[in-house]
């Protein structure tokens, strides 16, 4: 998220001082590249008829391996005409953000580059994203950024999101700046600053909000929009403490769906789809606002009843149960279809160590569930 500390940092010029474009280019680059976590970026300028690499940043390689790499690629040059299949060139011409999540999959362009690149240095591309660098004074585009390969908190790489596309809009308007600071006027620099800011301070609230819908989106199970396992995780840290003070209670309550595998051996993976919403639904009617209900895995639930001890928990879990057990699902006009589930129950209290240990209690629970029949609920 960019807040009103980042916009400042991000107007303050003194940090990309330079006389020398190269340098500057690559200082802004570089905290592009690092704002968005990618492993990569490179920079292509408008020259005559063509768009012509002019800088290149490789987390994979060494120094000298880039340095070596900087004056062949140099020599690349992509003819600024329509057709030519180039992620660059389009981004340019239509002066707009371009993001692919896989270049090997994309049938929207060819990506030959990348892959005799890819080919040659034993490296993989993936995701890329790519922005014009637009003059503001001329609303005409001078070149393009690109960022290669956004990597998540464990080094995977994964696609670039609504908010990259966001901040490397921000990002080029000072890479234009910066280009400009070595061939025009302070009159025309003072112009560009004044605009820079304004965009980010009109920005700001926007991203804000992206960012609150991606930690949302996140957060959520996207078949049944239920908490996910991440949510869980996270959530589960800040409150156990709190338990284990007992200045609150809480149960939780592991949920299986009974012989789910027939379901979807019978009636097909899409009519199991449809029980697997339809419990959420349940759980979402039935349950308290303040009580969470989770995703734990496939056809696994896990319930955190907030304020609620065993004898009030297993009232909640039979009367899930009884929905569920009543509960009809048609299929088409001829056929209903209908489940059940087992649930585990078990109280949280002040002599539980850590949060798996009431985990593991609930899952023997839900497992005697099991062992005795199916459609019941037992706790531990």
């Amino acid at each position: 998220m960019i807040n009103e500390d980042d916009s400042v940092h991000i107007i303050d010029m003194d940090q990309f001082n330079s006389d020398d474009l190269e340098t500057i280019l690559h200082r802004i680059l570089g905290y592009v590249k690092t704002t968005t976590n990618s492993d990569a970026g490179s920079v292509y300028l408008k020259d005559g008829d063509n768009l012509v690499f002019n800088i290149f940043q490789n987390n994979s390689f060494s120094y000298e391996t880039i340095f070596n790499l900087q004056k062949p690629l140099r020599k690349l040059k992509f003819p600024i005409c329509e057709d030519t299949e180039t992620i660059a060139v389009e981004s340019f011409i239509k002066a707009k953000v371009i993001s692919v999540d896989d270049v090997y999959k994309s049938n929207r362009f060819c990506f030959e580059t990348s892959k005799k690149f890819d080919k040659e240095f034993n490296y993989k591309t993936k995701s890329i994203l790519t922005a014009p660098l637009m003059d503001t004074t001329t609303n005409q585009p001078i070149g393009v950024i690109q960022l290669i390969n956004k990597k998540d908190e464990n080094g995977e790489s994964i696609p670039f999101s609504r908010q990259d596309e966001e901040f490397i809009t921000l990002s080029s308007y000072l890479i234009v700046l910066s280009i400009l600071c070595t061939k025009q006027n302070m009159t025309d620099i003072e112009k560009l600053n004044a605009k820079l800011e304004e965009n980010v301070i009109q920005r700001t609230h926007e991203l804000e909000e992206t960012q609150k819908k991606l930690i949302e989106q996140i957060n959520r199970d996207p078949m049944t929009n239920l908490y996910n396992r991440r949510y869980f995780n996270e959530i589960i840290e800040k409150i156990f403490p709190i338990l284990q003070r007992g200045e609150t209670m809480m149960s939780l309550v592991m949920v299986d769906i009974d012989d789910f595998k027939n379901i979807n051996d019978t009636h097909g993976h899409a009519v199991g789809d449809v029980v697997i919403n339809s419990l959420a639904d349940v759980f979402r009617k039935t349950l308290r606002n303040s009580d969470i209900s989770i995703r734990f895995g496939g056809e696994e639930f896990l319930l955190l009843l907030t304020n609620t001890n065993l004898e009030n928990s297993l009232k909640i879990a039979e009367k899930l149960r009884k929905n569920i057990e009543n509960l009809a699902i048609k299929v088409n006009d001829s056929e209903d279809v209908k489940f059940t589930i087992s649930l585990g129950v078990s109280e949280v209290s002040r002599d539980d160590n850590n949060v798996d240990v009431v985990l593991i209690r609930s899952d023997k629970a839900l497992y005697e569930a099991k062992n005795q029949g199916k459609n019941q609920v037992c706790y531990k």
